[in-house]
């Protein structure tokens, strides 16, 4: 703050993007239009403020005399940042497995379209640079700086090249784009008619299309997705992407599938399967399935009968059950792989336990007879092993404990997960949610279950 002549004070905000004047009403001193005409002041004004002075409201402000009011006459301009560059990605980043229901209730395989197929030469990426800021003024006329926008990076691996100008990637075959953590790569595509005794058993690190049938006993080891146009027959698919079996799986109550993917079948039947996502069919029967995220069964029939069902967020059904009380099990809200890791740790530390008794009786037996002065050197050797063996277990014990605790308090605070029921659910079917069960006595009609309060309820059908 200071005074650029008798009663006029002029000040700059601290941030610097605002000038401010006061005039002074002191009658020491003479008036200001006294000192200098106007039109000087404004001069004298803006040879402090040399960016954004608005001038009729200082010329007002002078002229009629409005005293000790501070005004601000003047607005720097703030800083534009630069816009970060990105990396426009010239295919489908998210596929999304959803067979298509026609109007009469049956579902077209045909049109799943869950492959990224390139060709070579394709471009896969466009690198967009970033945009240019503009730095912001001061009203003292001192620049403000900007940030400037970040530059992107090219993340690419096999089949995949930059061009020249740094600017794009494209693809060097045909085959299947994927992006991961990042990272373009087109993987080659394996093609076969069955999986039968003229191919074997396929290891393959891409995507596998099976024309035909996996018959029984054959695998198919996959880093990618595997699609089966036909059946799948007590044979074993494991892989990290998606799988598609379009007529259905027939398992022999066998592990037919463990993946990383969703999966999405007509019907599974008498079938052990492991999903670390979705699972949609149009029936399951009989079977074992597993997942971390949903089961959608759709279609006419989308049933559920017999066996055991567990998803950790939601199990969906037009008819689950049988007129013939058939004893089916839904299970929602806990992980899987928690519930089955909590099921083997009660096991092992059962086991621990039994053995640690047995360690102690025999610990107990030797100390008697060590009391005794009646231990020969083998015996005391055995006594020095069982008692570092029982040292040990103890603190696996204490370990495997605690594990199981902490996995018995999130099991016991899950709050989340619904089963949904379109048309009916019949009696003999078991209802899981979280730590809390209920057996379906009656038949019902358009239901949800769900945990409220600890217990499970049942509302109405929800979409």
């Amino acid at each position: 703050m200071h005074k650029i002549f008798s009663n006029l004070l002029v000040e700059t905000s601290k941030d610097g993007l605002k000038g401010y004047i006061t005039l002074l009403d002191n009658e020491d001193e003479n008036k200001i239009t006294e000192e200098k005409n106007i039109g000087q002041i404004i001069e004298e004004v803006k040879n402090i403020f040399k960016v954004g002075v608005d001038e009729g409201k200082l010329k007002d402000l002078l002229l009629n005399e409005y005293y000790n009011d501070k005004t601000c006459i003047a607005r720097g301009e703030l800083p534009i940042n630069g816009k970060d560059g990105y990396i426009k990605y010239n295919f489908d980043l998210e596929k999304k497995i959803k067979p298509k229901i026609l109007e009469d209730g049956t579902v077209d395989y045909r049109e799943l379209d869950i492959i990224n197929n390139v060709a070579k030469g394709d471009v896969l990426a466009e690198l967009v640079p970033p945009k240019e800021g503009k730095p912001g003024l001061k009203v003292t006329g001192d620049t403000i700086s900007y940030r400037k926008g970040k530059y992107p990076k090219f993340k690419y691996g096999k089949n995949v090249k930059l061009l020249d100008n740094k600017l794009a990637l494209v693809a060097e075959k045909d085959g299947l784009v994927t992006l991961t953590n990042g990272k373009i790569k087109v993987l080659d595509v394996y093609e076969v008619k069955n999986v039968d005794n003229n191919v074997g058993n396929i290891y393959f690190d891409g995507t596998v299309i099976v024309k035909g049938n996996v018959l029984n006993g054959f695998q198919i080891k996959a880093n990618g997705d595997v699609n089966v146009k036909g059946v799948i027959e007590g044979s074993y698919i494991e892989n990290t992407g998606d799988i598609v079996i379009k007529k259905g799986i027939q398992g022999y109550n066998k592990l037919v599938i463990r993946t990383k993917g969703n999966i999405t079948t007509r019907f599974i039947e008498n079938a052990i399967i492991n999903s670390q996502k979705n699972i949609v069919a149009e029936a399951i029967m009989h079977s074992e399935i597993s997942c971390r995220g949903s089961i959608n069964v759709i279609g006419k029939r989308g049933l559920i009968v017999g066996g055991v069902c567990k998803a950790k967020k939601e199990i969906k059904a037009k008819t689950i059950g049988s007129t013939m009380a058939t004893l089916t099990i839904l299970e929602v809200g806990i992980d899987p792989q928690i519930k089955s890791r909590n099921e083997e740790l009660i096991d092992r530390i059962d086991e621990l336990e039994k053995n640690m008794n047995k360690i102690i009786k025999s610990l107990n037996l030797l100390g008697r007879l060590k009391k005794a002065g009646k231990l020969d050197e083998d015996k005391k050797n055995v006594y020095a092993k069982l008692v570092k063996t029982r040292d040990n277990m103890m603190i696996k014990l204490k370990d495997l404990k605690r594990e199981q605790e902490t996995i018995k308090e999130s099991i016991e605070n899950v709050s989340k997960g619904r089963i949904k029921v379109s048309d009916t659910i019949h009696p003999g079917v078991k209802i899981i949610i979280g730590n809390r069960s209920m057996s379906i006595r009656d038949e019902m009609k358009r239901c949800t279950f769900y945990l409220d309060e600890g217990e499970i309820k049942v509302g109405p059908y929800q979409e």
